[in-house]
């Protein structure tokens, strides 16, 4: 058998439990009581939060009764400038169909000049081609002359320098038989003198 509690010991554990359940109970209403306080302190702060909202609201509606006068001032001043723009997109339209049709027709008429100088090229070409082969004939046959010339001149040169020659030594061998004449009629001249050539 288990052994039996005594009476006393159990008296005082119960005040123990009894302290201790008001000690909970305490801190309980403290803990409470600080989370009422802080629920204060947040509906306070929440309170100013919507104040300043509201505050904000006001602002924003004043802003956007501005923002919405001003978009209206806008919107008339934007269709002024769109039907300016309108009109002025109609004029230059109208400039510029005009600009158009002066340029086709200025277009035709360079297209019309430009036929007529291919013409003029092609014919200018056609001239040229011509002259180059009559020039490149003319200096063919030019060349050709020449060399006749260059042939006929060389006949005629050989033919004078050979004559020339042969006159040279025609002169040249009277001249040798002229010069032993004189030279033995000079040694004769020198001899009578009593001179012997070579001493001289």
């Amino acid at each position: 058998m288990p052994p039996k509690k005594k009476k006393g010991k159990k008296g005082k554990k119960g005040k123990k439990g009894k302290k201790k359940d008001e000690q909970k109970e305490e801190d309980k209403y403290k803990k409470t009581v600080r989370e009422i306080s802080i629920l204060k302190d947040h509906l306070a702060h929440r309170n100013e939060i919507a104040r300043r909202s509201e505050a904000h609201a006001t602002d924003a509606k004043d802003q956007l009764q501005k923002v919405v006068t001003k978009l209206d001032a806008q919107k008339e001043e934007q269709k002024d400038i769109s039907a300016d723009l309108t009109r002025q997109y109609k004029t230059m339209q109208t400039e510029l169909g005009i600009s158009v049709h002066q340029l086709e027709a200025e277009v035709g008429h360079l297209r019309q000049q430009l036929s007529h100088c291919q013409i003029e090229l092609e014919r200018t070409k056609s001239e040229k081609e011509k002259m180059e082969k009559e020039k490149n004939q003319k200096i063919i046959e030019l060349e050709t002359k020449i060399d006749g010339m260059e042939g006929a001149y060389e006949r005629v040169l050989t033919e004078s320098l050979d004559s020339l020659i042969g006159k040279i030594d025609t002169t040249k061998s009277k001249w040798e038989d002229q010069s032993i004449h004189i030279q033995e009629q000079n040694k004769k001249m020198l001899l009578e003198f009593g001179l012997n050539h070579l001493d001289i």
